[in-house]
């Protein structure tokens, strides 16, 4: 009995699999019915689930582990690593949004601090003008603006005026309502992390400029330990209000003891990623790791005063 030759829809060259070995493009209708489509779906999604699962335990528990199966080609069986960081970071960062407590919500002990600062001005004002001392002025001070309301400003002689007024406009509105600079950290912070990974992985290419490994290798590392990072650090900060939350005082206790070993577990995990993703020795490794904590910190720590920055300023 013969057998016709399928052909690929494309390049009409003949089909020896399911994919065409001259263009690539796979025999395959997307033009079907609704349950074909919904069927493929639910497919795709049990199997990129499946392999969620395969990825986080080695990816908790196994430091380097799926960084060097990822450069040796074992790359099938787990959520690659871009993947990983992005749907990390997505999920990480609306959990950290809302367990960041809401300025607004704390209007009563502001009112009661606004109060007792009211009375210590007027207390430290009677003492300064008996005894005839000259206060010294703070920063920031607030005036009033044209309808009459509460303007903060803050003295930066090294800017223009314009740019002066602007800045006083910004700060009055942040001080009005903080949750506007909360939402701006939050919505730019995902961004910055996004930016942080090249240098990081830059910085391992440095380090490790001796090993002959590719940018893109200490890219994959990089990768995998942001995820980790977050994900552990999450973690961490949810365990934090779970202990919060309970009543039980021995439950708590185990709660709070569990939030030291996670604490402690991810620097240790990461420096055996460095240990057994490059294979140099424990001595080597550690001075190395420690390198990488104080010129990472260091970078990290400016991107985050600036970001913190543009959160007031831009708005």
């Amino acid at each position: 009995m013969e057998t016709s030759e399928q052909q690929c829809d494309n390049c009409y060259t003949t089909l020896h699999g399911k994919f065409c070995h001259r263009c690539g493009q796979e025999k395959k209708s997307y033009i079907r019915n609704l349950a074909g489509v919904v069927t493929e779906f639910l497919g795709e999604f049990s199997n990129w689930d499946a392999r969620l699962w395969r990825t986080l335990f080695p990816l908790w528990f196994r430091p380097g582990y799926l960084s060097s199966h990822y450069v040796q080609g074992h790359r099938v069986p787990f959520v690659p690593p871009l993947r990983m960081y992005l749907f990390t970071s997505i999920i990480a960062f609306l959990i950290l949004a809302q367990l960041v407590p809401d300025p607004s919500s704390d209007s009563e002990p502001a009112v009661i601090n606004a109060e007792q600062v009211v009375s210590d001005t007027a207390k430290q004002n009677a003492i300064a003008e008996t005894t005839e001392i000259e206060l010294p002025q703070e920063t920031p001070v607030p005036i009033k603006n044209a309808d009459g309301n509460e303007q903060f400003t803050l003295e930066m002689p090294f800017l223009s005026e314009t740019a002066q007024q602007r800045v006083n406009r910004q700060f009055s509105a942040v001080v009005a309502n903080p949750e506007l600079a909360t939402n701006k950290f939050f919505s730019l912070a995902p961004q910055m992390m996004f930016l942080l990974l090249p240098l990081f992985a830059l910085l391992l290419k440095i380090l490790y400029i001796r090993s002959d490994r590719y940018y893109m290798e200490h890219l994959i590392m990089a990768l995998n330990s942001h995820s980790f990072i977050l994900q552990v650090g999450i973690f961490y900060l949810l365990l934090g209000a779970f202990r919060d939350a309970i009543a039980i005082p021995w439950l708590a206790s185990i709660v709070g003891w569990l939030e030291w070993v996670v604490l402690y577990w991810i620097p240790l995990y990461l420096f055996l990623c460095q240990k057994f993703y490059y294979q140099q020795g424990w001595v080597k490794t550690f001075l190395k790791f420690g390198l990488t904590c104080v010129l990472y910190g260091a970078i990290f720590l400016s991107a985050f005063m600036l970001l913190l920055s543009l959160s007031v300023l831009w708005m």
